[in-house]
C-alpha cells in the first residue's frame, strides 16, 4: 500500500440512514475509504479502523470478536455505545482496541478522538484509565509475588519446562536423578498452583516471558 492512499474504515452496527450518515462524516471529515466487510481487510501499511457498534446482536459481536483474533495486527477496533458498567470489560475482552465512545458522545468528539487514535493515542474515559492503572498495578504486584517464592531452581526448571524439555531431560541437563527432577516438577506445580504441565506452560508464559 502505497503512503498516499486513503486509510480504511469499516462500521459495524446496525443498518440505518443514520448509521451511513455517520460513516460519510467520519470518512470525509478524516480522509477515511469506507469497506463494506470485514473479509475485506487486507494486510497494509495503515491498519484498518473498525468501529464496533456494541447495541449489535450479540452472537454477531461473538463471531466478529473470534474473527479479528485471527490478524490483530490488521486492525485498530474501536467501541461505540459503550455502556459506563461494561466499558472496563468490554475493553479487555476485544483484540486491539484503541478507544471507546459512549452514547452520549458528540460526533465532533467521535471526530476528535479517531483522529487522535490515527496519529497513534488510545482514546478511552478517565474512569477507564483509573480501571486499567489498577488492574496492572494488581497484576505486576502479583507476579513479582509469585515469582519472589519460587528458588533460583525451580525458576531454571520452569523454563525448561516452557521450551518442551521433560522430566528426563531435565534430569540428564541437571545432573540429577530422575525423582529428584520428578520432585522439583512437583513442588513447583504447588507453588504456582496448577495441576499439569500444560497449565504451568502457560503459567510461564503469563509470568516469566512478560
Amino acid at each position: 500500500m502505497k503512503n498516499n492512499q486513503k486509510q480504511k474504515i469499516l462500521y459495524i452496527g446496525n443498518e440505518s440512514l443514520q448509521n451511513a450518515a455517520f460513516t460519510r462524516v467520519i470518512c470525509s471529515e478524516l480522509n477515511l475509504e469506507p469497506i463494506t466487510h470485514i473479509n475485506f481487510i487486507e494486510s497494509e501499511n495503515k491498519p484498518t479502523l473498525v468501529l464496533i457498534d456494541l447495541t449489535t446482536d450479540e452472537s454477531e459481536l461473538n463471531q466478529l470478536k473470534l474473527k479479528l483474533e485471527e490478524n490483530p495486527t490488521l486492525c485498530m477496533v474501536i467501541l461505540l455505545n459503550v455502556k459506563p458498567d461494561t466499558e472496563y470489560s468490554d475493553f479487555l475482552s476485544w483484540p486491539s482496541v484503541v478507544g471507546t465512545f459512549k452514547a452520549s458522545d458528540s460526533l465532533e468528539f467521535l471526530v476528535t478522538g479517531i483522529k487522535r487514535m490515527i496519529q497513534g493515542e488510545i482514546w478511552i474515559s478517565r474512569e477507564l484509565s483509573t480501571q486499567l492503572i489498577h488492574h496492572f498495578r494488581g497484576y505486576h504486584e502479583k507476579k513479582r509475588l509469585i515469582i519472589g517464592e519460587l528458588t533460583a531452581r525451580q525458576k531454571q526448571i520452569l523454563k525448561m519446562i516452557l521450551d518442551g524439555h521433560s522430566n528426563t531431560d531435565i534430569s540428564i541437563s541437571l545432573s540429577i536423578s530422575p525423582m529428584t527432577a520428578k520432585t522439583h516438577v512437583y513442588n513447583i506445580y504447588k507453588k504456582i498452583n496448577v495441576k499439569n504441565r500444560a497449565q504451568a506452560t502457560q503459567w510461564a508464559n503469563k509470568y516469566l516471558l512478560d
